[in-house]
């Protein structure tokens, strides 16, 4: 009896997506760069559902490009070094990013588990062990044509240790 108010909601969020109509809308977006520094301008009303308006407020902004910032947003923030990947993390980036099958992609880490250039390609653990040897693994990669610059710089200085997950299988 205590699953029936779950359950009710299950059903409700279903019957949300089900009952869904797609509707068109439109938006401006304005960048600026200048030595390699881009700007990004952003506007209260994030989109229009009226396709002439926003052509109407795109060419009065492109007949004035002549702007008047009223506001500066600005925060800091931090790009944190990425866990290490579980299968399903590389499966799911490797479609996203790469167009890859998951089979094809299951095939290439496997591969390149058996070559020693990765950890086991199966593992539902995003961190390494602390005994886990990275460096032999970049030694292998450093003559590379594509990847020995890179595996060059990590060698000889830019190598940091990887940031540890919540997940480990072991």
């Amino acid at each position: 009896p205590c699953q029936f108010p779950t359950l009710g909601f299950v059903v409700e969020q279903y019957l949300k997506v089900e009952r869904f109509v797609p509707e068109p809308f439109w938006s401006i977006a304005v960048t600026h760069k200048k030595d390699d520094v881009t700007a990004r301008f952003t506007w209260k009303r994030n989109r229009l559902f009226c396709r002439w308006s926003c052509i109407i407020l795109y060419e009065l902004c492109f007949s004035n490009p002549l702007a008047c910032v009223t506001h500066v947003d600005s925060r800091p923030t931090s790009k944190w070094k990425p866990v290490p990947l579980t299968t399903v993390e590389m499966l799911k980036m490797a479609g996203r990013f790469l167009k890859m099958p998951s089979d094809v992609t299951m095939a290439v880490a496997e591969g390149l588990y058996n070559k020693g250039f990765i950890s086991y390609p199966r593992t539902e653990t995003d961190q390494f062990s602390a005994n886990f040897a990275l460096r032999p693994i970049l030694e292998k990669l450093a003559p590379h044509s594509t990847l020995g610059s890179y595996a060059q710089r990590l060698l000889h200085g830019e190598f940091k240790t990887p940031r540890k997950g919540k997940n480990n299988d072991n």
